[in-house]
C-alpha cells in the first residue's frame, strides 16, 4: 500500500521478518528473543470507538493528559529491562513535553495506549541506536521521526500493532525518492529493509532529529 501520511500539526507481532545480512547492524540480535515480551503489550480491549467515547463522561484536560502519561510509563516500566536509563529518561521527557497543558490545542487527543504499545514493539523489534524525535497526531497516534540531512524516515504507530510510515532519501541528481507502506509491525523490518534502514537507525553518517511537525 502507498500513499504518504499527512503530518500532524505537533509535534500480532509474530517473530521479527528475517533480517538480510547486510542490515544486521541496523537491527538488534535480540529481537526474536523478545517476542514473547512485546506479544504481552497486545491490548486486551478494543480501543473505544467515537460512540464510545461520546458515552463516556467528559474529563477534565489535565486529568485525559495525566491518565495518558500515566499509562504510557507504566507500560515502559514493563519492558525497563530492555532499556537503558538514559533512553528511558529521554523517552519520559518527550513524552511530558508532548502533554504540557499550557501548549494543548484544542481538538487534539492525548496519546493512546494502544498506539503507544505498537511504538515499544517496534523499537525493541529495531532497537535503533538513533531514537527518533516524536509528535502526536489529532487522533493521538505517536509518531517517530528520523532525519539526516534532507533525508526523513516517519514511522505513525497505530493502534493494534501497525505501523504507516513515509521516507524520502536525495540522490546525486539532487531529486529526492519517495516511497510509503503500510504494514504490521511484524514485517516493518522487511518493509524498510529495500531503503537501508540503517541509514537512519546505526551510528554512522550525520543525524539530525526533529519532532513530526
Amino acid at each position: 500500500m502507498t500513499g504518504l501520511i499527512v503530518q500532524p500539526r505537533r509535534a500480532s507481532i509474530a517473530p521479527p521478518a528475517r533480517i538480510a545480512r547486510e542490515l544486521e547492524p541496523a537491527f538488534s540480535p535480540e529481537a526474536k528473543q523478545l517476542t514473547r515480551l512485546v506479544d504481552a503489550l497486545r491490548p486486551s480491549t478494543p480501543a473505544p470507538t467515537s460512540f464510545d467515547r461520546e458515552r463516556l463522561p467528559e474529563k477534565a484536560l489535565a486529568e485525559r493528559l495525566f491518565d495518558a502519561l500515566a499509562g504510557a510509563k507504566l507500560l515502559t516500566a514493563s519492558v525497563a529491562m530492555h532499556l537503558d536509563r538514559a533512553r528511558r529518561d529521554k523517552l519520559f521527557h518527550q513524552l511530558d513535553s508532548l502533554h504540557d497543558l499550557t501548549e494543548w490545542e484544542d481538538g487534539d487527543e492525548p496519546l493512546q495506549r494502544s498506539s503507544f504499545g505498537t511504538f515499544l514493539k517496534a523499537m525493541l523489534t529495531l532497537n535503533p541506536h538513533r531514537q527518533p524525535g516524536l509528535g502526536l497526531s489529532h487522533d493521538g497516534h505517536l509518531i517517530g521521526a528520523w532525519a539526516i540531512d534532507r533525508d526523513r524516515l516517519t514511522i505513525e504507530f497505530l493502534p493494534n500493532d501497525w505501523v504507516k510510515w513515509v521516507l524520502s532519501r536525495y540522490k546525486d541528481d539532487n531529486e529526492a525518492r519517495r516511497f510509503a507502506g503500510q504494514t504490521p509491525v511484524s514485517e516493518l523490518v522487511e518493509g524498510l529493509a529495500p531503503h537501508r534502514p540503517e541509514h537512519w537507525f546505526s551510528h554512522e553518517g550525520r543525524q539530525r532529529q526533529e519532532p513530526p511537525r
